[in-house]
């Protein structure tokens, strides 16, 4: 089995172990709210606390208001062989915490989330079987009384399959993109080929994506996708990385990939790099002129943040606090846009040998990025990462991740200033 992608997004390495039980939530008063069910609670109160007491590695978030918030990640008790993907959702009054035997975890790469409404939520993965030879897309549902698995799209009969974003515009208009495996007999490597799939309402559908070109010397295609955004109901943006090969070796590089579906085709939107490892994680948009794509590059990683403006992409300067080796350090994990003069990015970085990933946090203000300070949780010196962020509004940005603590991996879910 061969899978292309990084195991985990963080850069440091994080213990697993632990479970703990639901603690009593508190918040200030808001407006009604839908419980998990999908009906409506008697009083709703926005998510002012740090954590929801769940032993849950927490990979995606998506806020659609104060009161509907939902998570999603893999059971913090042993991440490596955990078998459920867990889905969390905050319903103005408590968390509440959804598994299924047929929605098995998502390990290889970290589950992602999006969500329509209190009763309709989607969560896309990868699954690899004991039983299967290769890696198979996951994409699951809530529906307001259960969370299912849904069919979706395996490309590669002979090779994996992976998804990793996930972003709904409505119901019936719903993108997941990933990438999928193919042996090159004629270079004996195997190919990593960009995957996007669309929800009509009914099923998924395989849609094309295209393919970078490779260099002559080294013409197997390393591509893949790592994140979408849906800008409205004719337009998304998906973001990723571009390997490649040299030849020798030490002229190989990675550089990153945007691809843009204008309604009836994806298609390749040049983007800038920094160095010769750079990747994109994860893109958002408050238009299709406005759009923010993050990720990191470089060696040690050092964080990326690219903008469109309806033209062209740019790269605008990111801090990286922490310090490796003499140089900066940070790795950006999840963006998501309020306007042209709201922004909020975050992710992890590490200062130090031996050093434990702490959480970033990073908000645009219209001229530039800056670092916003936030505290930090569990024993002193454990690792906090955020590896997700989403905005109903402005004031109600809502950033996940976790953080090790003395029962193991807990989950994170912070109201940001």
């Amino acid at each position: 089995m061969k899978l292309s992608r990084r195991i985990g997004t963080e850069i440091g390495m994080i213990a697993a172990a632990g479970l703990a039980a639901l603690t009593a939530l508190t918040g200030t008063a808001h407006a009604s709210a839908s419980d998990a069910s999908g009906t409506t609670a008697t009083t709703c109160r926005a998510w002012t606390g740090a954590h929801p007491s769940y032993a849950v590695r927490l990979t995606g978030v998506d806020a659609l208001s104060p009161c509907d918030i939902w998570a999603t990640g893999v059971p913090g008790v042993d991440t490596k062989s955990a078998t459920v993907t867990d889905l969390l959702h905050w319903n103005g009054v408590t968390w509440s915490l959804h598994t299924s035997a047929t929605v098995p975890a998502s390990l290889s790469q970290p589950p992602a989330v999006t969500a329509v409404s209190a009763g309709d939520a989607w969560v896309a993965g990868t699954y690899v079987s004991t039983s299967a030879a290769f890696a198979q897309t996951l994409t699951a549902r809530w529906n307001g009384t259960a969370f299912t698995r849904v069919a979706s799209r395996d490309p590669a009969s002979m090779g994996d399959d992976s998804l990793d974003g996930i972003s709904a515009a409505g119901a019936n208009n719903i993108w997941a993109v990933g990438f999928y495996n193919l042996f090159d007999t004629n270079y004996d490597i195997w190919a990593s080929l960009p995957l996007t799939e669309h929800w009509n309402g009914h099923a998924w559908t395989w849609v094309d994506a295209p393919i970078p070109a490779a260099p002559p010397t080294a013409p197997t295609p390393l591509d893949q996708l790592n994140a979408v955004t849906a800008v409205c109901g004719c337009g998304a943006w998906a973001v990723g990385e571009d390997q490649l090969q040299g030849t020798p070796t030490s002229s190989a590089r990675q550089i990153t990939l945007a691809e843009h579906w204008n309604g009836s085709a994806w298609q390749i939107s040049p983007t800038p790099n920094n160095g010769n490892a750079d990747t994109l994680l994860a893109v958002s948009a408050a238009g299709k002129n406005d759009v923010w794509a993050v990720g990191h590059y470089g060696s040690p990683a050092k964080t990326l943040t690219e903008h469109w403006n309806g033209v062209k992409w740019t790269i605008v300067p990111s801090p990286s606090p922490g310090v490796q080796n003499g140089k900066a350090n940070g790795a950006l994990l999840g963006v998501t846009v309020i306007g042209a003069r709201d922004a909020w990015a975050v992710g992890d970085y590490v200062s130090g040998s031996g050093g434990k990933d702490q959480s970033l946090v990073l908000h645009w203000n219209g001229s530039t990025w800056q670092r916003v300070a936030i505290a930090h949780f569990g024993p002193k010196g454990a690792a906090n990462v955020l590896t997700a962020v989403s905005a109903s509004s402005s004031g109600s940005v809502i950033a996940a991740g976790y953080y090790s603590g003395v029962a193991g991996q807990q989950a994170l879910v912070l109201r940001l200033p």
